[in-house]
């Protein structure tokens, strides 16, 4: 299979650049091809957002492991009204990497509840005897950590990759409105300035599915224009 997927990027590559005759095929195109050429090089999952067909894929090696269907895709400026401009878009196709991702806080480590030596050569291991039952009250079983189905996650460049379920009002009314509240906000000291953000909204589901994936290293090949 690894080898297969491969082999797809690498002919489909040549396909779009040794067709003879044919109508030169599109610059954007083969530059999405040769990066992915290249993160499916490494034992790595990475991530394929194709904005023209409003997926989000994970992927390793060239084959799709998943496949998340977009509601909406949008850069959003979260500053201030007064002194808000258009953020100028970074280049397309690219690969960014995440430098800070809430899945960071899902890897973790499991402690063994007891140590004991590896048995010497020629010696069997013993089982160990069952403790006693404790006689006090049982400890609360440790709850299982639900991922929010709305986070944000800071890029190498600079801007933010923002994952919700649902893209925030783009419209003047709605614009104005956000603005009003935000001001309101930042008179009472709880305003925050944001970098420029990817917004990228998708079901509840699919936020959480792909929560973990959200870590640093993570790489994010952007395929086609926003």
């Amino acid at each position: 299979m690894r080898r297969s997927a491969l082999a797809c990027i690498s002919i489909s590559l040549a396909a779009l650049c040794a067709r003879a005759g044919d109508v030169p095929p599109d610059a954007s195109r083969v530059a999405a091809l040769e990066l992915e050429a290249r993160l499916a090089k490494k034992p790595f999952v990475y991530l394929v957002l194709d904005p023209q067909r409003r997926v989000l894929e994970v992927k390793a090696r060239g084959a799709v492991l998943d496949t998340v269907q977009l509601k909406g895709i949008e850069v959003i400026s979260q500053q201030p009204l007064l002194t808000r401009r258009a953020p100028n878009r970074p280049p397309i196709p690219a690969v960014w990497t995440l430098s800070v991702g809430p899945g960071d806080t899902d890897r973790e480590v499991i402690a063994p509840t007891e140590l004991r030596p590896a048995p010497k050569e020629g010696e069997e291991e013993v089982e160990p005897t069952p403790a006693a039952a404790p006689s006090g009250p049982m400890p609360t079983p440790t709850q299982v950590h639900v991922p929010p189905p709305s986070y944000r996650s800071r890029l190498a460049n600079g801007w933010d990759l923002w994952i919700t379920d649902r893209l925030p009002p783009q419209s003047a009314l709605g614009t104005f409105t956000a603005a009003v509240r935000d001001g309101w906000q930042r008179l009472r000291g709880l305003g925050e300035d944001h970098p420029p953000a990817v917004t990228l909204a998708m079901a509840d589901e699919d936020a959480r599915r792909v929560h973990h994936l959200m870590r640093t290293g993570t790489a994010i090949l952007v395929a086609s224009e926003l």
